[in-house]
Parts: structure tokens; C-alpha cells; sequence
């Protein structure tokens, strides 16, 4: 959900202001600062950017290793790589991912990207509530022909001998050298002289002797890495090196006497001369210890790299999803026998807490409200015939479970027949997310007609509180014609039902029979209102309909002056941002459904508005070279500028000139409704496109408003509008914080159809 029309938000300035303003420093999240609606009052929240707690690859290796605070990696693979997946995981649910514009689920894995010779450049975002996190990786794909050669072709030891004897093949050897050998130098040689040595972590030329190696009683393990000319494949040989004890009598007992894990338990039970087990995790455990225990006092023990006390916890051991071998080596007293025991922790993946649906569907009835998944009550009416229903749920993560009624259905397959009594009927769809744990509960009341209900769905009477139905009113008439004043910006509708069981809604609000509607605005020109007349059976329906003309005015008023925050992006402190839209090349434009430059546009219903300027101070006449610039967000509700937090994305904002009768003509989308205010337009008139460079030069700001009928229409029907019906079903012009006031000189008179597209006309007057 977006903020409201006048929530602040607090993003970095575009680099094109910074040489004005100055370096500013770099922002790790966002806050946003909640104001008042069009008043002067105020109030502030903050929401907390969305970040990663986890992020892994396909192929390669992020340098640095990843962290939630580091944006920046790198990774480098082989020329045989030719594509590459991710796997980012989000710290907290509720936030969106995308990797290079594409959507990704947190924990999954995501589409493979083709990778191309050298640089390639991906960007993660982490989005929630209009704030985001963006991470940074650069993917480098060594060129063809680059030795992948990690091998060596000789291994020498200044004292002992390597058993086995050296091969490119082996990684693994192991010496014995008398006490007094106190260390001892390693000379590595490369099958390919493009490759890079290191002994211990400290960098050997190829063919040359390391610096001495310090060796302790008993075993020492030496590593030496190659890493390949192409800077990715990398192999590891390692020598453990016994340097006898002093003595004879030390003790040869290197085994354990007990073995702990800090999560999980050993499988199967410790045993000292078992030396293989396995332990599973779950996937919140992200590191375990183990405790080792000598059987002999002398012995020493390692877990990984390091040096463990005997009946000591070792340090955090960290886990990835997955397998994760840990290693205990246990080292006699004597420095020459050895064993190593080995736990095999597996980490269990990270499950969806996602327990919604994306779908749900009745095999007889109708849902209201119309599904959608943050909906959790719903209501249909079915005829007494229907004595059961199926529900069909579809689950919108894999691995949720549903139950309906408690008998289990599977996703997207239709439930077991429900059966229905007369009357009221309570159905309930239980998902339980893939963790086990998050539920969410669909309730369905099913209401049966009773058997002797009624069937008449006509009215006996419609009356309206001014003007005169023409036809008069007959039952079996349907449509109807009303003309009224231009001063009569409402109009009621008194309907009376034939049948005492029928039920009335008028422009989808119910009303009483024989009752007056709630007051019903007219815009000037044509208003469609609509009788939908259901009979007492909950099935049969007649609709009537009344076609209001309002008079247009006969003398053009000032139009309100309305706020223009916190989305204007014209070069004014409002919501403490100085983004200037205005002074960019090619925004004086009629088509605004794209970004400047880019073919691709916003997705809707087209929308051609025209907007007529006018001057009340010279008898209302034209105002031609006048400049508008018209902005409004996406049918999602999203604004450009703010949700990318840049200049260079800019769709739906453009300025045109009034012609020589005051005409500008805008071609764009129509509006999503948005949580806290009625769907509107933003505009601002400037005396000249010359001056139409930044806010200060306006003359004039406010918004125009949409007819409710055609509103309801839209988002019913159209694609892509699924959160305005909840939206819009919250608000109205009453308690709209700009247009609680008065809305009849902003709004729009609309014509056309879902299918072909609309057309707003608006007359705005201003006095200059």
C-alpha cells in the first residue's frame, strides 16, 4: 500500500542536484513521514527499508562474503558458465524481490540470466511500502581460451617424504619427520605457469620454496592453494606433517571419550569408535558448536582450523542450507596417530510463511466482494435448487495446504459438495502456510433461498427528488431519463419493490424499499445511476437505470486551489525533495504513458483528457500558451520519481500547451484509487511552456476528480486494478481530505467503455 497523497518520504537527491546542493551522504534505508491529508496539520510514521538476510549463487562466489549491510559484491566464473541463478533470501516477510526488474519469491531460486563474456551487472531490489534496498553484483565470465589448469605438477618437502608419492591428482599427504625437524619449507610447482600458489594463506612462486613453516609436536596440517589463470577454478592440497614427540612412552590413544552438537543430536548415538554421524538442523539454526572430549589427557583436538579443549564447546561452526560436513581430528599424544571424526549437518531450507489464497471460486453463486487475497469475508446467495456447493481455493505459495470445511483440498481443485440448509450457511477455506505454522481463514456465508421464495425482481414505483422520469415510472420499464438544474448537485432515488422479499441496491449501496437513497452526485452533463433489483429467491435480478443530465453552469468560478504534495517532483521543497521533472528535455508531451525516451508504456485503461482553460476575470474566455503539467499515478496506485527514487523514471508527468480555445490534451492511463483518497489528478498551470520549468512560476495548482459510476466500472472490470476495489470501497468524496469541501468545478465528464477507453472533459477556470 502507497502512502496517501500527502505522506513524505525521505529519498537521496538525484546525482543531477548533487553539484547544486552538495555531496550528501550515502542512505542505507528509507523513513517515511506520514502529514496531514490537504490541511495544515500534520502527523509522522516511519517504515524501515526491507534487506536480505541471505544471498547465494548458482556458479562463483561473492567477495566479500555476504552481509545485510554490504550492497556491493562481486563473483567470477569459469567461460563454460553461461548463465547464473540467485537465491536471495528476505530478512522479515511482507516485501517484494526483484533481480534485474524480474520477480523472485525470498529463499527461491530464480530464473537463470545468460551471462556474457566479462562484466555483467545484476541488481537486487528488496521493496515494501514504497521503500526499498538495492544490492549490487557483478558477475565477470573469464574469456575462452584462459587455462582452468588449478593442478600442481610437483610437490617437495625440505625434510620427510610425501606419502603417497606426489600426483597431480592427490590433494592429500601425509609425513613424519623426527622431533628436532622444528619446520619446514613446501615448494609447490603449477601445471600451468598462469596460475597462482599460495602455502598457509601467504603467496609462493611457482617452483619456489615457502617461508618456513613452524611445526608443533605431533600433527600440523599445511595447506597449499591454486588458484587458476582464469581466476576462478581453484584446487587444494594439503600435507599433514607429524613431528614425533620427544619421548616414546607418550600415549597413541587418539580418540574420543564424548561428543556433543549444541542443536540437533548425533545419529546415531556417540560411540568412540564410531567415527561418521549426521545431525539435522533447522533452518533458523544458522551455526552449531561441538564439544569434544579426549579419551587420553595428552591428545589434542581440532574442530575445522581450530584448536579445541578437551570437554570445551568449539567456536560457532556456521551452516549453510543444505549439507555441512564438520570435522573433529583428534591427535595422539604420541604426534603420530590420528583420527578424524566427521558430523554431517544438514540445515533445513527456509519454508514460505505465505498462508493466502490467489484464487477462489464457487461452483454456484457469485463471491461479493469480488475475490481478492487480503479479502477474508465473503457473502453469495444461491437459489433453493442449489442444495450443495464446491469451492475451489487456489493456494498462492507452493506448499501451503487447504483445508475447506476441514477436509482437505488440494490447490486450485475443487473441494468436496458442502451441503446447504435454507438460509444462512457458514463455509471455511483454512490455509496453513509451508512453515506449518501461519494460518489464514476464508470465510464463505452461503445463503439458500427458501423453497417458496420469490422470483419477482420488479419494482412497483420509482421516484427522484428533482426533475421528472421520462418515461413515467412502469414495472416492466427498465430505462429512464431525468434532466435537473446545474444548481442541483445531487439528486435521491426512491424505489418501492413488488415483492416484500426483494432486496435494492442503488449504485452497489443498499436501500430500503420505499426509503430515499443516499444523495447521489451528478457531474455536469450525463449521470448513469443504476437499480439493481435482486428478488427474494437470490437468484432472479432486474436492473433499472436513470440517465441524470445536469445543466452546465452558466458563469465559470475559480477552481480550488488544492496541494500539490507530496508528488510533484517540479522543483519545490514539497515533501522535502527538490526533484525537478520540469527541466527535463522532452517533457512537454501529450502521450505521458511512457517514461521520456522509453517505448514502453504503464499498463491501464487509455484515457484521453481534455482540459479547457478559461479566465473569469474576460468573461470566461480562452486562455491559449498557457502550460499544464498533469502527473497521477499508476493503476497500482505508484507514482514515478518517488517509488524509483530518480528523475529518470517519469512516466505519467508531462506538460502541454493550451491550443487557441484553451484546450491542452493529455493521452495516459486512467487512475488507480489508493488507500485514503478518492482517485484524482494532480495539475499545475503555468502563463507559458517558457515558464513551465519550475514550481515557482505557477499560477494555479489543484486536482481533478472522476465520476464514482465510472470508477466502479474501471476497477471492477479492468485488469490490473484488483487493490483499488478495496480502496475505493473505503472511501468517498466525504471523507476525502481534499475533497470533503467541494469537488463540482474539478470534476471530469467521461465518456466511452472498458474495452475501447475513455475520454475526460473538464473546464477549469482561473482568474489572471
Amino acid at each position: 500500500m502507497l502512502p496517501t497523497k500527502d505522506t513524505k518520504v525521505s529519498l537521496p537527491l538525484p546525482s543531477r542536484r548533487r553539484a547544486a546542493l552538495g555531496a550528501l551522504s550515502a542512505v542505507s534505508a528509507l523513513s517515511l513521514i506520514a502529514c496531514g491529508g490537504g490541511g495544515d496539520s500534520a502527523a509522522s510514521a516511519t517504515t524501515t527499508a526491507p534487506v536480505l538476510s541471505g544471498l547465494s549463487l548458482s556458479a562463483g562466489t561473492l567477495v566479500p562474503a555476504f552481509a545485510s549491510g554490504t550492497s556491493s559484491y562481486t563473483s567470477t566464473v569459469a567461460y563454460a558458465t553461461t548463465s547464473i541463478s540467485f537465491s536471495p533470501t528476505l530478512a522479515e516477510s511482507g516485501a517484494t524481490l526483484t533481480i534485474n526488474g524480474v520477480s523472485v519469491t525470498s529463499g527461491g531460486s530464480s530464473a537463470a540470466f545468460a551471462l556474457n563474456v566479462g562484466d555483467n551487472a545484476f541488481t537486487i531490489v528488496a521493496a515494501r511500502s514504497g521503500v526499498s534496498t538495492t544490492y549490487t553484483l557483478t558477475v565477470k565470465r573469464i574469456a575462452l581460451g584462459v587455462s582452468a589448469d588449478a593442478s600442481l605438477s610437483a610437490l617437495t618437502l625440505s625434510t620427510g617424504t610425501l606419502s603417497p608419492a606426489f600426483a597431480a591428482s592427490t590433494t592429500s599427504y601425509a609425513v613424519t619427520v623426527a622431533n628436532a625437524i622444528t619446520s619446514v619449507t613446501l615448494t609447490p610447482t603449477a601445471s600451468n605457469a598462469g596460475a597462482t600458489i599460495t602455502v598457509n594463506g601467504a603467496a609462493v612462486g611457482n617452483g619456489s620454496a615457502s617461508g618456513a613453516l613452524a611445526l608443533n609436536v605431533g600433527n600440523n596440517t599445511l595447506s597449499v592453494a591454486v588458484l587458476a589463470a582464469d581466476g576462478v577454478t581453484a584446487r587444494a592440497y594439503t600435507v599433514t606433517v607429524v613431528r614425533s614427540v620427544a619421548t616414546s612412552s607418550a600415549s597413541a590413544d587418539a580418540t574420543l571419550s564424548a561428543l556433543a552438537i549444541s542443536a540437533g543430536s548425533l545419529a546415531p548415538a556417540f560411540a568412540s569408535g564410531t567415527i561418521a554421524y549426521t545431525a539435522t538442523v533447522a533452518n533458523s539454526v544458522s551455526s552449531v558448536t561441538l564439544t569434544p572430549t579426549a579419551t587420553n589427557s595428552g591428545a589434542s583436538i581440532k574442530v575445522g582450523d581450530a584448536i579445541v579443549a578437551s570437554g570445551s564447546a568449539s567456536a560457532a561452526q556456521a551452516l549453510s542450507v543444505g549439507g555441512n560436513t564438520l570435522s573433529v581430528v583428534v591427535s595422539a599424544e604420541d604426534g603420530t596417530h590420528v583420527t578424524t571424526y566427521s558430523v554431517a549437518v544438514t540445515r533445513a531450507a527456509a519454508v514460505s510463511t505465505d498462508a493466502s489464497l490467489s484464487g477462489l471460486t464457487l461452483s454456484a453463486g457469485s463471491l461479493s466482494p469480488t475475490f481478492a487475497a487480503a479479502t477474508t469475508s465473503y457473502t453469495t446467495a444461491v437459489a433453493n435448487s442449489v442444495s450443495a456447493l464446491t469451492l475451489t481455493p487456489t493456494a498462492s505459495a507452493s506448499g501451503a495446504t487447504i483445508k475447506v470445511n476441514g477436509a482437505s483440498t488440494g490447490s486450485g481443485a475443487a473441494s468436496a459438495a458442502v451441503a446447504l440448509a435454507v438460509g444462512s450457511n457458514t463455509l471455511t477455506v483454512v490455509v496453513t502456510a509451508a512453515d506449518g505454522a501461519t494460518t489464514r481463514t476464508y470465510t464463505v456465508i452461503a445463503t439458500r433461498a427458501a423453497a417458496s421464495a420469490s422470483a419477482d425482481a420488479t419494482l412497483s414505483g420509482l421516484t427522484i427528488s428533482s426533475g421528472t422520469l421520462s418515461p413515467a415510472f412502469a414495472a416492466a420499464t427498465t430505462g429512464y431519463t431525468a434532466s435537473v438544474l446545474n444548481a442541483v448537485g445531487t439528486v435521491t432515488l426512491t424505489p418501492t419493490v413488488a415483492s416484500s422479499g426483494a432486496t435494492i441496491k442503488i449504485n452497489s449501496a443498499t436501500v430500503a424499499s420505499g426509503s430515499a437513497s443516499a444523495a447521489l452526485a451528478l457531474n455536469v452533463g450525463s449521470n448513469t445511476l443504476s437499480v439493481v433489483v435482486t428478488a427474494q429467491d437470490g437468484a432472479t435480478s432486474k436492473t433499472y437505470s436513470v440517465v441524470v443530465t445536469r445543466a452546465a453552469s452558466s458563469a465559470c468560478s475559480v477552481v480550488p486551489e488544492e496541494t500539490a504534495g507530496p508528488y510533484p517532483a517540479d522543483g519545490s521543497t514539497a515533501s522535502s525533495h527538490n526533484y525537478n521533472v520540469l527541466a527535463l528535455s522532452g517533457i512537454v508531451r501529450s502521450d505521458i504513458r511512457s517514461t521520456i525516451g522509453s517505448s514502453t508504456q504503464v499498463g491501464g485503461v487509455p484515457l484521453t483528457v481534455n482540459i479547457t482553460l478559461q479566465n473569469v476575470n474576460a468573461a470566461c474566455a480562452p486562455l491559449a500558451g498557457y502550460a499544464i503539467y498533469l502527473w497521477h499515478c499508476t493503476r497500482e496506485g505508484v507514482y514515478s520519481v518517488y517509488t524509483e527514487s530518480s528523475v529518470t523514471s517519469n512516466y505519467l508527468r508531462g506538460v502541454q500547451e493550451t491550443d487557441a480555445n484553451g484546450v491542452a490534451s493529455f493521452t495516459t492511463i486512467f487512475p488507480g484509487c489508493y488507500s485514503g483518497r478518492m482517485p484524482h489528478m494532480h495539475m499545475e498551470i503555468f502563463p507559458s511552456v517558457a515558464k513551465a520549468t519550475t514550481a515557482s512560476n505557477k499560477v494555479k495548482t489543484t486536482q481533478l476528480a472522476f465520476p464514482t459510476d465510472v470508477c466502479n466500472t474501471v476497477y471492477n472490470n479492468a485488469s490490473g486494478y484488483s487493490a483499488s476495489v478495496s480502496n475505493f470501497a473505503r472511501i468517498s468524496f466525504a471523507s476525502d481530505n481534499v475533497f470533503s469541501d467541494g469537488y463540482s468545478l474539478e470534476m471530469t465528464s467521461l465518456s466511452g467503455s472498458v474495452a475501447d477507453g475513455y475520454v475526460a472533459n473538464v473546464t477549469i477556470s482561473i482568474a489572471v
